[in-house]
């Protein structure tokens, strides 16, 4: 059976302190490595790069896709081998900027690079809303890319898995008092499409917001392989047996077999 371990990093990142952030997310990477030295990916909060935040100082620290940041986070995936999902802000094409994630691989190559779809009211003053849903191939399986309030529309999750997503990943920056719709969404969009799914978020605050950590993962039937503590430092992790998929589809959950494309 076709398995591996993930890891999903829940902490602090600070606000416009990239360079900070980025010796954090390598001392956990390092850190990780030596815990679980046979772990082949590691999945960081949304903005993990930059710190989340909300307003015009977004631009100072947005960075090209192969800017400083992925140079930086290249060079360690490449050293430990290693698939590292993060988020950053993105400087775009024509001035725009994205709240982005961006998955390298363990030669430390640019796989993927997901610009988020549905952005709260309060980034819609920032960001440009991305337009393409990500999935790629990998050496562990078909991963799909989500982040934070994408959660909350099983439009997306369903196209991903329908495109042959074994595994979403969705770093996150969810805050109090949602804690609750936080852990729905992401139970429910496992279950719904029988795909395994990870949810990376932070803890401590950005302004008005304080971020409640619970960061989780979910097997395809909806339940928990492992959660965090609120409000704490933590690295979880859990076994992803992909055939096992197929195993529950052909046992019970059948649905994305069943679905009547013919009326809906």
């Amino acid at each position: 059976m076709k398995s591996f371990k993930l890891a999903v990093v829940q902490s602090t990142f600070e606000p416009e302190q990239v360079e900070q952030n980025l010796e954090k997310m390598e001392h956990l990477t390092e850190s990780c490595a030596r815990k679980f030295p046979n772990i082949p990916i590691i999945l960081f909060p949304e903005l993990s790069a930059t710190g989340y935040f909300l307003s015009p100082s977004l631009r100072k620290v947005a960075q090209k896709k192969d800017g400083f940041s992925f140079q930086k986070l290249s060079a360690l995936a490449e050293k430990h081998k290693i698939y590292l999902v993060y988020g950053y802000v993105e400087q775009g094409e024509s001035g725009n900027i994205y709240n982005s994630v961006q998955l390298i691989d363990p030669n430390g190559k640019s796989l993927a690079n997901y610009r988020k779809i549905h952005l709260t009211p309060l980034e819609r003053d920032y960001f440009q809303a991305g337009d393409k849903a990500v999935v790629v191939d990998t050496s562990l399986g078909r991963i799909g890319l989500m982040i934070c309030w994408d959660l909350a529309f099983p439009e997306l999750a369903r196209m991903l898995a329908v495109e042959g997503a074994d595994l979403l990943l969705a770093p996150t920056a969810w805050e109090d008092p949602y804690n609750k719709p936080f852990l729905n969404f992401g139970m429910a969009r496992a279950i719904d499409n029988t795909v395994y799914l990870a949810s990376s978020n932070h803890i401590g605050s950005s302004g008005s917001l304080e971020f409640f950590g619970q960061s989780s993962i979910y097997g395809p039937d909806g339940e928990v392989l492992a959660r965090a503590e609120a409000y704490k430092d933590e690295i979880i992790t859990a076994d992803i047996l992909i055939d096992n998929r197929q195993k529950l589809k052909d046992e019970f959950f059948s649905m994305l077999e069943e679905r009547r494309l013919d009326i809906y």
